[in-house]
C-alpha cells in the first residue's frame, strides 16, 4: 500500500496498548546514532519526524520519560516498545515516531543520519544519505 505525502497514518506498540494516528508530511525517516537513543532502543533509532502531536485511539499503557532536560521519550509500559520522542519545552511542536510502529511503513525511505559523531564503529549503514554531527543537528534545531 503506497500512501501519498501528508497523509494520516496509524500505528501501535507491540501489544496494542498504545494506538495512534498522526499526519506524516513525507514518507521519510532518519537514523539517530546518539548514545541515549541507542541505550533506549537497543540500537540506532529510526524515526519519522511529524509536526504536532499524535492523536491517541488508545494510550492506556503510554508513559513518558524525561531522559534529558530538553527531551521526553514515550514507551508502552506493558510491552516496552520505544515509540515516541518530543521536546520537553514544546511537547506539541513535533513528534518523532519509531518508523516500524506504523502499521504500514513499506513506502518510507531513509532520509538522513544524525549524531553520526556518536556512532560506534561496530556498525555501518551502506547508503549515501546526509550525515549530521551532533553540533550540526543542534544548530539546525535552534534554527
Amino acid at each position: 500500500m503506497t500512501e501519498s505525502a501528508d497523509h494520516k497514518r496509524r500505528g501501535q506498540c507491540l501489544c496494542g496498548g498504545v494506538v495512534f494516528e498522526i499526519t506524516v508530511p513525507r514518507p521519510s525517516y532518519h537514523v539517530c546514532h546518539c548514545g541515549m537513543c541507542r541505550r533506549w532502543g537497543g540500537g540506532p533509532w529510526m524515526a519519522v519526524v511529524c509536526p504536532g502531536p499524535a492523536t491517541f485511539i488508545s494510550d492506556e499503557t503510554l508513559a513518558w520519560f524525561q531522559g534529558s532536560k530538553w527531551a521526553e521519550r514515550g514507551h508502552c509500559t506493558k510491552c516496552g516498545a520505544s515509540l515516541f520522542f518530543r521536546l520537553a519545552s514544546k511537547p506539541d511542536a513535533i513528534t518523532a515516531i519509531s518508523v516500524d510502529a506504523f502499521d504500514d511503513a513499506s513506502d518510507f525511505t531513509l532520509g538522513r543520519h544524525i549524531y553520526v559523531d556518536a556512532q560506534p564503529g561496530r556498525y555501518a549503514f551502506a547508503d549515501d544519505c546526509p550525515r549530521l554531527t551532533e553540533a550540526e543537528f543542534q544548530a539546525e534545531m535552534r534554527g
